[in-house]
């Protein structure tokens, strides 16, 4: 799969004038991020008129998935469930829960999750996520980012596309908040919660100026090739796509009212990017299924893992093209400039099992051979035959080693690395050091 389709891998080197002008496009907004107040301003001689530091805030929004990579997780799967087992039974050391992010500036100290613990009890596992690298110990002195760039965890377990998308598509639109204050149905459900932990931490949306956007569909249904579905039903690939630009023009502009309608009030008036990017390998699931009879390795196998790939494909092409002047095409919509914002790949995860791809990554689940050893990098629950069908895995969600690929790769993309600013992408280096 070419990341940007008949446009090749290669936006700033393709022969086609389009594919150009989004990548410059791209480094034009990379130009314009810069620190600024809570207000949306930026700070004047004076600095800002609360007294409170300007921020660069990148936001990060997704899944469960999304979440354990990003922040790590202060539990491990199963844990109640073990712990009240008689006897107890020990932590699944190294496959973390989606647990809620404590984030930088958090009022109660801590930032990113690095163990998982019980009653006092670590499992022995550093998760070396994307946070966790980034804010090594919370110790400043350490951080691989500036004191006015902020990379701020919004992403939730479950939170999957349609719980982002706002219209009467997404799963807010008919179904309750799960958060205390909104009971009722409310499709920016999601977005009032990112809002009150950015405001908790003491950071305004005002200050989101780049956005990352990792999530998936759950249960996946149908694949583009329909050899598991009905021809006449939309493959998931398409329907996230559908998501995709819903999500996008809604980033763009703007909050609903009570009738869920526009206000014309943005959300995130000063967004600059978006980068977006899918899932890791999904068929070690397949796998399971197919050999444990596990019916909850369904969550999301392969093909659809990767086909996903091609929703976030389909739409960035989609952009170019309506740049150059072509009209929407289905199922994205209108994702041209005047109503969505530019985006662009974020790091391509995908891999073919341990088939390492171009960017080094391969995802393993225990063969015993050359290329994986015993790693194991989707939960694989409890290896012990007397356990294994209660405390069972999904073959889907990250472990702490599969977090730390992801977050790896993170780290890459915004140039950043024990050598300090490194070749990361060239829509990202020219912000990440104000």
């Amino acid at each position: 799969m070419n990341l940007y389709g008949i446009y090749g891998n290669d936006e700033h080197t393709s022969s086609y004038q389009e594919a150009q002008q989004h990548y410059t496009e791209g480094t034009n907004r990379a130009q314009a991020i810069r620190p600024l107040c809570q207000n949306g301003n930026p700070p004047d001689t004076g600095g800002c008129p609360d007294g409170k530091p300007a921020r660069i805030v990148f936001l990060v929004l997704g899944l469960s998935n999304c979440d354990i990579e990003v922040c790590g997780g202060h539990s491990n799967a199963w844990d109640p469930q073990r712990k009240n087992h008689q006897p107890p039974l020990d932590q699944l050391a190294g496959q973390p829960c989606a647990t809620k992010c404590p984030n930088l500036n958090n009022p109660e100290g801590g930032l990113a999750w690095n163990k998982a613990v019980r009653d006092g009890v670590w499992d022995g596992v550093s998760q070396l996520s994307f946070l966790e690298q980034i804010y090594p110990d919370n110790d400043p002195l350490h951080w691989l980012v500036g004191p006015d760039m902020v990379v701020f965890d919004g992403a939730f377990g479950g939170q999957t596309l349609d719980a982002w998308d706002p219209t009467s598509l997404g799963y807010y639109w008919n179904n309750p908040c799960p958060w205390d204050a909104f009971t009722d149905n409310n499709p920016e459900c999601n977005y009032y919660r990112v809002a009150d932990d950015l405001r908790r931490n003491d950071f305004a949306e005002a200050q989101v100026q780049a956005i990352f956007l990792k999530s998936s569909t759950s249960f996946p249904t149908c694949d583009l090739q329909h050899a598991f579905c009905p021809s006449s039903t939309l493959p998931d690939a398409y329907q996230s796509e559908q998501y995709l630009g819903n999500i996008l023009r809604y980033l763009k502009c703007c909050k609903l009212n009570g009738q869920h309608i526009s206000t014309g009030v943005k959300r995130y008036p000063n967004l600059q990017q978006v980068f977006i990017t899918t899932r890791i390998y999904g068929g070690y699931a397949n796998q399971a299924a197919q050999e444990d009879q596990n019916p909850h390795a369904c969550l999301s196998p392969e093909p659809f893992a990767f086909e996903e790939g091609f929703a976030v494909q389909r739409a960035i092409v989609a952009q170019i093209k309506q740049g150059g002047g072509e009209p929407p095409i289905e199922y994205a919509g209108d994702v041209s400039y005047d109503v969505a914002p530019w985006f662009d790949w974020g790091p391509y995860l995908w891999a073919d099992g341990e088939t390492t791809n171009g960017a080094g990554i391969k995802w393993c689940n225990a063969q015993g051979d050359f290329a994986c050893g015993e790693e194991r990098d989707v939960r694989y629950g409890d290896i012990d035959p007397q356990y294994k069908t209660t405390y069972w895995g999904d073959f889907t969600l990250p472990t702490a080693s599969a977090a730390k690929k992801v977050a790896d790769q993170l780290v890459k993309f915004i140039g950043k690395g024990s050598g300090g600013l490194q070749a990361g992408s060239p829509f990202v280096t020219p912000w990440i050091e104000k």
